[in-house]
């Protein structure tokens, strides 16, 4: 696990460290039930394919060590992996319906791509083709499980539109005269079909009949990707977007960008509303108004796919490095959800710091062992901080959702930023002759900043920042040169260290809102002491030596209780009520072991996920709600919160 020294911020927030993988969201029994944190997907890309009007969505996900792999994006913000029976691989959906019936593609043991279809209690099943040994592929469902799709067909594997009824039963789609393959995109309650038919847009309606649909003057290349339940069909003609009425006449959608026109419209819900994409993501209102919905930030290509009834889009944003298309969802033009999660076995997360509202700061690893910041939200919803590489490390979070950290891109110096609530970046510079170079590493309610600046070649300086963002150097204990603030609570209480240059044994200590300095001692006999969080009761936390302590607001240091065997302890985090949170380590195997202390001392085990042997406690809120890591059965480890219950399990050993 890497080392790292991690600090706290303000009431009800507070910082933790640790090295975690992430995977699908677990409870364990005891005094408070583990929850999986989401992480961002670092050696994968992810996409949407499909969207019910329930928001629940369908994808793929993959990994440079494995191919693509099946995925349901629930309305609340969970994911699932969907079933696949043995003998299947590289499975792929790509469409739901509003009960929840799955339509998309997996391939055999052969290696051949099948038609599947997924049920909503999780049952898997090969829809019927005329040749088995051909490609075929299931594109779309409606709320009547009818599903549409292409197959091969012949010796030479001529690929059909055809269409599957709710019993599974498939009929081949009649081509539209003078062609000799075709395809199919899309369908609608009514049982209309859309596609191509050789290299043009074609309509099949209920019946059968197929129609095909006019292009733009001029055009002869055309596609129809999408229709709606009043008839309208949307697609391409000539490099144009287009959108044709129930009657077949044809609208040219409109460019954004008029010097380089080409855009393909994907999708239409039945208000009308049309998403697709240029170099980004799309929309088109009724009227054919349109909208750059944006990309994640550093990406410079996106594409909606799909939309449902309420105007939510998804589809995908893309970097430039191979593995950087992100499954992304759009709420309105530029508010852009990054979908990606973590599995076992592929990256590993940590979580930082939650506020009052549930709101985590972390890190993710990336592709070639790079870290992001990241913040997760309810219900475990995370979006990159770092999505440019731009090495920024978030380190605390307020209430409000403001994030303060340190980027080092600036001329490959270290500068204090800060994240506004609306994703921009505002760099913190230190007062005049202390402005090479700075770190934010607390923040409280009021969006008072605290950290360290310094001169070129001068030792940091303890600094905090107003709201407005303008700095100031507090002072330091007689003797000493240099320091740094780790925390600040909502009264303007700091916390942080100082010491004489070459001392490693740098003293604690707190300022006032007036600025005046006071040591905190530590254990006696304990050369190493450290003040990790403090609440708004001017409580501070921390560790002695091997010992857990709180500093009463009278200075008085109070030695927390541990359980039997434990060794190396560490408060880490308290809230406004008094409970800290923290861990030991075991004498008997090392590991960690998550502890939360209530306030009147008495120390409670947190429980591991099922079959997990270790854990760690880093940070509370007001809520009572713990964030840090557990093990689970299959030794790996993963990023979790504890919510907050009542009253106080029996205390465990720490070694079981």
């Amino acid at each position: 696990m890497r080392g790292k020294i991690l600090l706290c911020g303000f009431f009800s927030v507070l910082l933790l460290g640790g090295t975690v993988a992430v995977a699908d969201a677990q409870e364990a029994s005891g005094s408070a039930a583990p929850v999986d944190l989401g992480a961002f997907r670092g050696d994968s890309h992810s996409d949407v394919t499909g969207i019910n009007d329930d928001g629940a969505m369908v994808g793929e996900y993959w990994t440079t060590a494995r191919g693509p792999i099946a995925l349901r994006w629930n309305p609340d913000g969970t994911t699932t992996r969907l079933a696949v029976p043995a003998g299947y691989s590289d499975t792929g959906p790509r469409a739901i319906n509003a009960k929840g019936f799955i339509a998309g593609t997996a391939y055999n043991s052969r290696y051949l791509q099948r038609p599947v279809l997924w049920r909503p209690d999780g049952s898997f099943t090969e829809l019927s083709s005329p040749d088995v040994n051909g490609y075929s592929a299931a594109t779309a469902i409606n709320s009547g499980g009818v599903v549409a799709g292409t197959v091969a067909t012949g010796t030479i594997s001529v690929k059909r539109a055809a269409r599957w009824d709710a019993n599974g039963v498939m009929t081949l789609l009649p081509l539209a005269p003078g062609d000799t393959q075709s395809e199919a995109a899309a369908i609608n309650d009514a049982g209309v079909i859309v596609g191509t038919s050789g290299d043009q847009a074609v309509r099949w309606n209920p019946d059968g009949t197929v129609v095909r649909l006019t292009p733009l003057p001029g055009a002869t290349l055309g596609s129809a990707q999408g229709v709606n339940n009043t008839g309208f069909v949307v697609g391409g003609s000539g490099g144009h977007a287009v959108r044709w009425a129930a009657d077949g006449s044809v609208t040219a959608l409109p460019s954004l960008h008029p010097e380089n026109p080409w855009s393909l419209a994907k999708a239409i819900n039945d208000s009308g509303v049309i998403t697709g994409s240029s170099d980004t993501a799309l929309m088109w209102d009724a009227r054919g108004t349109i909208t750059d919905l944006g990309a994640l930030a550093g990406h410079r290509q996106s594409e909606g796919v799909a939309i449902n009834a309420l105007g939510v889009v998804v589809g995908h944003s893309r970097g430039d490095s191979t593995y950087s298309l992100h499954a992304v969802r759009w709420t309105a033009p530029g508010r852009i959800t990054d979908l990606g999660r973590s599995f076992p076995g592929y990256e590993r997360s940590e979580a930082f710091a939650i506020n009052a509202r549930g709101q985590a700061i972390g890190e993710s690893l990336q592709s070639g062992d790079e870290d992001h910041s990241v913040t997760w939200t309810r219900p475990d919803v995370l979006t990159d901080l770092s999505p440019d590489n731009d090495n920024r490390k978030a380190k605390a979070i307020n209430a409000h959702g403001v994030i303060v950290g340190v980027g080092t891109r600036y001329r490959k110096r270290r500068i204090a930023i800060r994240w506004e609530l609306d994703g921009t970046i505002t760099k913190l510079v230190g007062p005049e002759s202390h402005d090479y170079h700075s770190y934010a590493s607390g923040i409280n309610d009021s969006g008072v900043t605290v950290g360290s600046s310094g001169s070129r070649r001068g030792r940091g300086q303890p600094t905090r920042w107003a709201q407005d963002g303008t700095p100031t150097l507090l002072p330091l204990l007689p003797g000493d040169d240099g320091g740094s603030t780790d925390a600040i609570d909502n009264r303007g209480v700091i916390i942080g260290s100082s010491g004489p240059r070459d001392d490693t044994s740098l003293h604690v200590v707190r300022w006032d809102p007036d600025g005046k300095v006071t040591e905190l001692k530590g254990l006696p006999g304990e050369k190493y002491t450290t003040a990790t969080a403090l609440n708004n009761r001017d409580e501070i936390v921390g560790h002695s030596g091997s010992h857990p302590i709180r500093w009463n607001p009278d200075g008085s240091i109070t030695t927390l209780p541990v359980p039997e065997g434990a060794r190396t302890c560490e408060a880490k985090g308290i809230n406004d009520s008094g409970v800290v949170a923290g861990f030991c380590e075991s004498s008997a195997v090392g590991l960690p072991v998550a502890l939360r202390w209530a306030p009147d001392g008495t120390v409670t085990v947190l429980p591991p996920l099922p079959g997990g042997h270790q854990t760690k406690a880093n940070g509370i809120n007001a809520l009572g709600e713990i964030v840090g890591f557990s093990g689970n059965s299959d030794s790996q480890i993963h990023a979790v919160r504890w919510l907050a219950t009542a009253g106080n399990a029996e205390v465990q050993p720490v070694s079981q």
